[in-house]
C-alpha cells in the first residue's frame, strides 16, 4: 500500500516554513523594542518609535499570530510527518502559541500602565516651569518643568526684559473690566468676494489681551481664525510636557494655563528634533543644558519679549543663536515650514516635505502685539466649531502651498507652520474646533494675567 504524499511539496513547505520563522522572528525583536523602550523611557528613539510607529502593539501580536497560523497549516497539510525532529517542530508550535499569548499580555499590561500613567499625573506634573534666563552665559537644563542635578542651586535672575512697551497700542481692544461672549456662526455672518463665509463666533476683551475668533466656511474647507492682541508678549504662555507618555490633548493643556484661545503647538518632544533651539516660556528645553545651537535643518519661529515675531528660513538665512538669545526670546519653535516671504507675498517652495493636503495649524504675526491663530479643519478632524461630527461632509484641508496664499489673504506679514494632522486644534471656553483626541507635548495659549 503506497504511503500518502503530503498536501504541499516540499518547496513550498520551505517556502511556507521561512515566511513563518521570518514573522516569529520579527514578532520577537519587535517585542523585544517595545519592552525597552518603554523601560528607558527617556531615552530619545523611544518617542521617535512611537511617534512614527504608532501602530507597534498591534503589530507584534499579529506578526505571531500569522506565524502561528502558518505553522498550523503546514502540520494540517502534512508537512511535519515522515520527517526527522517531529517533535522539536511540534514544540517549536507550541512555543510560538505560548510567546503568543505573553506578548499580548504583555501588549495590555504595557498598554494599560501607560494610560494609567498618563490619566494618575496630577497638575503638577504638568505645571509651566518658572521663566529663567537662556542668557548664553548662564545654562540651563530643564526636563519635564524640572530642573537637573546639573543646574546651580540658585536659578540665575533673568535677563532684563525689553524696555518697549506694548500697553498703549490698541487701546480700544482692551477693557479694565474683562468680558466675553460667545456666538452662533449662523447669527454673524459676512460674505466675502470669494464666496466665503465669515461669523464672528467669540470675543474676549481683558486687560492685557483681546481675542476674536472667526469662522470661516467655502463649500467644504472650514478654517477658523483667533485675532490676538496683547499688552505684553507674557499673555503668550506655552504649556508642555517633555515626556512621551505625558503627552496630552490640546484641551487639557489649555484649562491648566486658563487660556483664553490656544492651539496645539510644534510638538517638540516627539524625537524628530536632532538640530535646532526650542524655548518655552523663556526656558531653553533643547538644546539640553544650554548648549549652544549651530545647526539648523528646520525654519525656526521666535517670539521676543519686546512682542515682535521673526521667522527664519534655514537655508537663506543665517540663524545666530547668540543673537537671538541677546533679544530675550520668550518662545522658539522648530517644526515649520516659514509659510511667507519676507515681503508678506505666498511662497511656493517650502523647507518641508509635509507639502500635501492635511489639517493645518499656524502662528499669524502682523506688529508687534498683533497676532493670529489659525486652524484648518482636514479630513483627519472629527468635529467641527460646535463638536458636532463631521460626517461625509468634512473639510480637505489645504496643501503648504493653499496655506500659504491664505496667510498673504489674511494680511499675516509673517507667517509659521506648525504641528497638523491629528494635532490640529483650537480651544476657547471649553470649545473644540479640529482634532482633539491625539495627544502632543504643547500649546500655544493666550492668557490675561
Amino acid at each position: 500500500m503506497s504511503e500518502k504524499r503530503p498536501v504541499l511539496s516540499q518547496t513550498a513547505q520551505a517556502v511556507i516554513t521561512l515566511i513563518a520563522v521570518l514573522f516569529l522572528n520579527l514578532g520577537i525583536v519587535f517585542s523585544a523594542v517595545y519592552i525597552l523602550f518603554h523601560l528607558l523611557e527617556y531615552y530619545n528613539p523611544h518617542s521617535f518609535i512611537y511617534a512614527n510607529m504608532p501602530a507597534l502593539p498591534i503589530v507584534i501580536p499579529i506578526l505571531f499570530v500569522l506565524s502561528v497560523l502558518l505553522f498550523d497549516f503546514l502540520r494540517i497539510c502534512g508537512a511535519f510527518k515522515n520527517r526527522r525532529f517531529n517533535k522539536a517542530r511540534m514544540l517549536l508550535i507550541v512555543l510560538c502559541d505560548l510567546v503568543l499569548f505573553a506578548a499580548l499580555s504583555l501588549t495590555l499590561y504595557m498598554k494599560t500602565c501607560t494610560t494609567s500613567l498618563v490619566e494618575l499625573n496630577t497638575i503638577e506634573e504638568y505645571a509651566l516651569p518658572t521663566p529663567v534666563s537662556v542668557d548664553p552665559q548662564t545654562p540651563i537644563s530643564v526636563i519635564d518643568g524640572e530642573p537637573t542635578d546639573d543646574e546651580p542651586e540658585s536659578t540665575p535672575e533673568p535677563t532684563q526684559k525689553p524696555s518697549v512697551s506694548l500697553s498703549e497700542k490698541f487701546p480700544e481692544k482692551f477693557s479694565e473690566s474683562p468680558t466675553e461672549e460667545s456666538f452662533d456662526k449662523s447669527n454673524v455672518v459676512e460674505t466675502l468676494p470669494d464666496g466665503t463665509e465669515k461669523a464672528l463666533v467669540y470675543t474676549y476683551s481683558g486687560k492685557n489681551a483681546a481675542v476674536d475668533i472667526y469662522h470661516y466656511q467655502k463649500k467644504k474647507l472650514e478654517y477658523q481664525v483667533a485675532d490676538v492682541y496683547v499688552r505684553d508678549a507674557d499673555c503668550f504662555k506655552t504649556n508642555y510636557s517633555t515626556s512621551f507618555h505625558r503627552n496630552q490633548i490640546t484641551q487639557f493643556y489649555a484649562e491648566q494655563v486658563h487660556a483664553i484661545v490656544a492651539t496645539n503647538g510644534d510638538n517638540f518632544n516627539s524625537g524628530k528634533i536632532e538640530d535646532g533651539i526650542v524655548i518655552r516660556n523663556g526656558a531653553q528645553l533643547y538644546p539640553e543644558d544650554g548648549a549652544r545651537q549651530t545647526k539648523f535643518t528646520r525654519d525656526l519661529c521666535v517670539i521676543y519679549g519686546d512682542g515682535s515675531m521673526r521667522v527664519y528660513d534655514c537655508v537663506l538665512d543665517t540663524i545666530d543663536y547668540d543673537e537671538i538669545l541677546s533679544n530675550y526670546p520668550r518662545q522658539a519653535f522648530y517644526f515649520g515650514p516659514k509659510l511667507l516671504n519676507d515681503d508678506g507675498t505666498a511662497k511656493t517652495k517650502f523647507n518641508s516635505k509635509l507639502g500635501k493636503v492635511n489639517p493645518r495649524t499656524v502662528l499669524g504675526y502682523y506688529e508687534p502685539g498683533h497676532y493670529a491663530l489659525l486652524v484648518v479643519l482636514g479630513t483627519r478632524d472629527m468635529v467641527d466649531f460646535r463638536g458636532k461630527n463631521h460626517g461625509n461632509g468634512k473639510s480637505p484641508g489645504m496643501t503648504l502651498i493653499e496655506l500659504s496664499a491664505l496667510c498673504e489673504d489674511l494680511g499675516f506679514s509673517m507667517a509659521y507652520n506648525l504641528d497638523g494632522g491629528g494635532s490640529s486644534s483650537m480651544v476657547w471656553n471649553q470649545t473644540v474646533f479640529g482634532h482633539n483626541d491625539r495627544t502632543h507635548s504643547d500649546i500655544l495659549a493666550v492668557v490675561d494675567p
